[in-house]
């Protein structure tokens, strides 16, 4: 009976081995796999402070790019800006057109780091511009001055809304909640 009992307890011992290497082993492994996990969380985490250490100040110029944009083609700013001496209402009229698209032109790259509703609004300032300084000049005539063209101007654009005001202030708002 000792050598049975030798060999049953040598069996129960290998078993008992056996189970707790296979355990060991899943330890391991699952150790092994959950460290991996908090080195790829760790590694993005620092993959998206890099990410945002880089693109906030981008963002940031382009929130002022757009702000001066839409300054520049302020009705008063873009007068002043395109007004000569000798001018009739519709060069003047072609002049701001013409300075009101090279602005928005040299812009376009800004939408990549704005909302699509911000830059809609600052596309749709733009158009309503162009679209108002289009049918004032349709209303006038041949002598009318390049001054009593401006002051009619602003006498239309003061009846409604300012698309341009209510774009900077999205603008503002956007980058107020996007930033704090």
């Amino acid at each position: 009976m000792g050598a049975i009992a030798i060999i049953v307890i040598s069996i129960v011992c290998v078993l008992c081995l056996f189970v707790m290497g296979n355990s060991f082993v899943k330890l391991v492994k699952e150790f092994v796999i959950n460290e991996q996990k908090k080195t790829i969380l760790e590694i993005q985490k620092i993959s998206e402070k890099e990410v945002r250490k880089t693109l906030t100040p981008i963002q940031l110029q382009a929130y002022e790019r757009l702000v001066l944009f839409l300054e520049r083609i302020k009705p008063d700013n873009l007068i002043r800006r395109c007004f000569q001496t000798g001018m009739d209402a519709k060069l003047l009229k072609d002049v701001m057109i013409k300075n009101i698209e090279n602005e928005y032109e040299h812009n376009l790259s800004q939408q990549l780091y704005i909302s699509s509703e911000c830059w809609l609004r600052i596309k749709n300032a733009k158009e309503d511009l162009i679209n108002t300084l289009n049918v004032l000049t349709n209303k006038i005539d041949e002598k009318t001055t390049p001054t009593s063209f401006a002051g009619e101007m602003f006498e239309h654009l003061s009846k409604g809304a300012n698309q341009i005001d209510l774009a900077q202030e999205f603008l503002k708002q956007e980058i107020q909640t996007k930033f704090q």
